[in-house]
């Protein structure tokens, strides 16, 4: 079972339920997932198959997702000490529990307090081994060391579509990944063998032209065309140096590369 929390949807406002049922599709289709097998609780989810969690590396959206355990409130104790292997130092880091009846720093102290009773193992607040989070979502109590971090923004979708012009198939695949990630679904003038990665929960056109408003170059500043006449033009990459252009490709390429 993983936990998968949210970044910049949790900013939004009367719209925001929108944008996490969009989030949710995207991580069905991603993840392949059954109705069943993913959850939503207010600003987190649960996905309940782990089979291909790693695709949450190509769902926007996405700010965070941890494998987690679920427990009665009488096994919080337990099920913390069962988290720890090897590790020589530990914290704990929890939220309010409403079953129980106890703030955050009477619960860290108390779990803390049982682990190294049982454990030769030191508390270490800044720089732990591991640290032990707790949360309570939906009445429920759940446990998690590790944090993955996730692409963020936008879900795919929410924004309709942008046209990419392609020129240069490196910076065209930066650029479609960052307005992708503004929550664009993406027709393109020429393929893009990278974006396929992304376009599980739609389906990634190719299109000579396109009669759309908003279309998207490739252009830097160091390129750019001042001629252009069309009547929207977006330039994801306008503020970005070759080295920082570089960097995000080669992080998509690495995404689920291994």
């Amino acid at each position: 079972m993983y936990l998968v929390t949210i970044g910049e949807i949790f900013l939004k406002g009367e719209n925001r339920i929108t944008f996490e049922r969009k989030l949710m599709r995207n991580m069905r289709f991603a993840l392949d997932l059954k109705p069943d097998e993913i959850q939503r609780h207010r600003n987190r989810y649960l996905i309940l198959n782990d089979e291909n969690i790693n695709q949450l590396q190509t769902v926007f959206g996405v700010n965070s997702y941890s494998k987690t355990i679920k427990c009665n409130p009488d096994e919080i104790k337990e099920t913390a000490l069962s988290l720890i292997k090897n590790e020589k130092t530990f914290r704990v880091s929890s939220k309010t529990i409403q079953l129980i009846n106890k703030n955050s720093i009477e619960l860290n102290n108390e779990i803390g307090e049982y682990i190294i009773k049982n454990k030769d193992i030191k508390v270490n607040l800044e720089n732990p081994e591991i640290n032990i989070r707790i949360e309570e979502i939906s009445g429920k109590i759940y446990l998690y060391t590790e944090i993955i971090k996730g692409p963020g923004g936008l879900p795919v979708g929410c924004s309709g579509y942008v046209y990419i012009r392609v020129k240069d198939e490196l910076k065209a695949s930066v650029a479609a990944y960052l307005m992708m990630k503004r929550g664009c679904k993406i027709y393109l003038s020429s393929d893009l063998p990278l974006m396929h990665k992304f376009a599980k929960s739609f389906k990634l056109k190719v299109r000579e032209e396109y009669d759309n408003d908003f279309i998207v170059t490739d252009e830097t500043f160091e390129n750019i065309d001042l001629k252009e006449n069309q009547k929207f033009i977006l330039k994801p990459l306008i503020g970005y140096s070759e080295e920082e252009i570089n960097k995000i490709y080669n992080k998509i390429v690495n995404i689920n590369s291994e």
